[in-house]
């Protein structure tokens, strides 16, 4: 079976972006790049749309790395 995530429309990724989710991350890539993202925000270098496109990228290309973080933020999906 193949590991998944939770579906990109979740309004919980722009919240992990924005901040609004607080949780402490295990996998530090992970945390360091939700970190880059709200920095770009805020400095109005990218949309959220392309931060949550961005940070769903990179979390389906390890969602074996990411998933016991997810399971504690989106419980199911």
């Amino acid at each position: 079976m193949a590991i998944s995530i939770p579906p990109k429309d979740r309004p919980e990724w722009a919240k992990i972006i924005s901040g609004d989710i607080e949780h402490p991350y295990r996998n530090y890539v992970l945390q360091t790049k939700i970190h880059q993202l709200h920095k770009e925000i805020g400095y109005k270098k990218i949309t959220m749309n392309q931060a949550v496109d961005d940070l769903y990228s990179l979390c389906l290309k390890y969602a074996l790395a990411v998933q016991p973080d997810f399971k504690q933020i989106f419980k199911t999906w």
